[in-house]
Order: structure tokens, then sequence, then C-alpha cells
């Protein structure tokens, strides 16, 4: 499966959660803005880099996910296999 492809898929989970997909220019000379989680006006956000690779956004929102309940929701099989060894490889630290 391609990146774009990816992305695509962990947008729809991201919908489903009510997360909302904003991607935008973060760059600024004055002040370092990151992509990532953020709650705003009580909205579950994640902010992406349009700067960034399909891969990294990709790398972002997974990010994100780990913070919600997924037991729920349908996750295609790759987003809960990266979930899951992602987290076998944090308890095995």
């Amino acid at each position: 499966m391609d990146a774009l492809s990816r992305l695509e898929d962990m947008k729809e989970v991201a919908a489903r959660l009510s997360i909302e997909i904003v991607t935008k220019n973060l760059f600024d000379q004055e002040i370092s803005i990151q992509s990532g989680y953020c709650k705003a006006k009580g909205k579950d956000m994640v902010i992406l880099d349009k700067q960034l690779t399909p891969e990294e956004q990709v790398e972002v929102i997974l990010n994100t996910l780990k913070q919600f309940d997924l037991e729920t929701i349908y996750l295609p099989s790759w987003i809960r296999e990266s979930i899951e060894s992602d987290s076998s490889i944090r308890n095995e630290s």
C-alpha cells in the first residue's frame, strides 16, 4: 500500500473519532511550530505541516490515534498492526 493510500486510511479513522485534520504551511521564521495533536475550542484536531511527506503525516496521525480508545471502531489491519507493534516495543523497554 502506498503512502497516499495510508494517509487516506488515517484520515478516515480520524474522522470516525471526530478528529479534524488540518493541513497548513507551518513555516515561521520567528517561532517553531510542529505538526501534532491539539484540542481547540473543545474540538480534537491534528495539524499537519503541508511540507511533511505523506509518510511523515501518517506518523503524526498514528501517534495521535494511539491516545484514543480504538476498540469500538473499525481500523484497517495495517493501522491496528502498527499500533500494536509499537505498543509491544514500548512494553519491552
